[in-house]
């Protein structure tokens, strides 16, 4: 192991959000995890929590990021915060891809979309000891949920922004 791993040994690979899914690169230490995922033109995840905080960046394109009954439309440079336990989850309703970092507190490395790849940067010798292990927890009620509700939610309004 090593706390640094070049670009060229660092695997990509698909997450697996649901029923959609999007190609990402995550690694971690014991208080956070990062990841930089590219979602797709329609990318749609179901509403999910965790006991984390995340903060996003996104780094180009748009997506809508929904977190409770809010809807955010975040583009190139936008940053948002997504508190422990809300519900949440992402649309990317444009026609091109978004990629956007994620950091996770404590990280989700354990977490079955990222914990096949994810990759530990921890010294030679040093025993990893993480503060946590969430894992996104899915709303069993996603089949109930009305589609209406998300058009409505993103129709583009400054006032989301």
């Amino acid at each position: 192991m090593s706390i640094h791993v070049r670009a060229a040994d660092l695997p990509e690979d698909t997450a697996r959000v649901g029923d959609t899914s999007f190609s990402t690169r995550a690694v971690y230490g014991n208080e956070s995890s990062l990841m930089v995922a590219t979602r797709p033109a329609g990318y749609h995840s179901r509403p999910h929590f965790h006991d984390c905080e995340q903060l996003n960046l996104v780094q180009s394109g748009a997506i809508w990021v929904f977190v409770g009954d809010r809807a955010f439309h975040v583009r190139t440079g936008d940053a948002l915060r997504i508190p422990t336990g809300a519900v949440h989850w992402a649309w990317n309703r444009g026609d091109e891809p978004c990629t956007m970092v994620e950091v996770h507190a404590p990280g989700m490395q354990a977490d079955p979309t990222v914990a096949g790849f994810a990759t530990a940067l921890f010294d030679d010798g040093e025993a990893p000891a993480t503060t946590g292990s969430p894992v996104n927890t899915f709303l069993p009620a996603w089949s109930d949920f009305d589609p209406a509700v998300a058009e409505r939610l993103s129709e583009p309004r400054e006032a989301l922004r």
